[in-house]
């Protein structure tokens, strides 16, 4: 969980003198915790300066528990008030939140491969109900995409950024598309060492099963750490 963590969030970016496009604010939650490297690597390659707001604390949900709407929400979604309140908080004069409500096909024979219901429109959500977004403080943009594959992605952004010229959008899918793919490989490697090592050892393993922002400290309680205390490998 640990190494998933750093695997898709440690990207050094841009300095300020050479984002010619200046800063673009990404909340780290929700649908962040899949697709993360191709983001910023999208935003990088287009000459953005990107923000990363931290790891989740209490102290970040409680920056923003005055704009939540509804004590049922799931604390992942509460967690993205704070998270955007924090990027404004530091003056980003740019925040990015897209609703994603189709993750690619990761198999051939998959009925579907929709996101929750939260997931999808939770930045509609946070458009509504933050005031700085709708006094118009920040620029706030958060297109409906589709993941399904790289042409969708390409046809979606070249839309929502008809200001950037569309060979500059498509390269610059490409690559996080590219990206993404090897962080996903990465993971998979790491599980193949971790099999490995259970094989060798004789020790045993659990699939700690959850969705991608359980990887989140503030959101796994220490589980995987519980596990691993009793000697037992963790795969996600």
């Amino acid at each position: 969980f640990d190494y998933k963590l750093k695997r898709m969030f440690d990207y050094e970016p841009l300095t300020a003198d050479n984002a010619p496009r200046g800063k673009v604010g990404i909340p780290r939650v929700l649908n962040m915790y899949e697709n993360y490297p191709f983001w910023f690597t999208f935003f990088t390659d287009l000459g953005y300066q990107v923000v990363l707001s931290p790891v989740s604390t209490r102290k970040i949900y409680e920056l923003g528990i005055e704009s939540i709407p509804s004590e049922s929400e799931c604390y992942p979604a509460k967690l993205a008030h704070g998270h955007v309140t924090w990027l404004l908080k530091q003056g980003v004069p740019f925040i990015f939140y897209p609703a994603l409500f189709y993750e690619r096909a990761e198999f051939e024979d998959a009925n579907n491969h929709y996101n929750c219901p939260i997931v999808t429109s939770y930045s509609e959500n946070i458009k509504n109900n933050i005031s700085e977004i709708g006094r118009g403080d920040v620029v706030f943009r958060n297109p409906f995409l589709s993941f399904q594959n790289v042409h969708t992605v390409t046809e979606a952004l070249t839309k929502e950024f008809e200001e950037i010229p569309a060979g500059e959008i498509r390269a610059a899918v490409e690559h996080g598309w590219q990206e993404l793919e090897h962080a996903r490989n990465d993971m998979r490697q790491k599980g193949e060492e971790t099999l490995n090592y259970l094989k060798e050892t004789g020790k045993h393993g659990i699939v700690l099963a959850g969705r991608p922002y359980h990887i989140d400290p503030e959101i796994n309680h220490g589980i995987p750490e519980l596990i691993t205390g009793y000697d037992v490998a963790v795969l996600t």
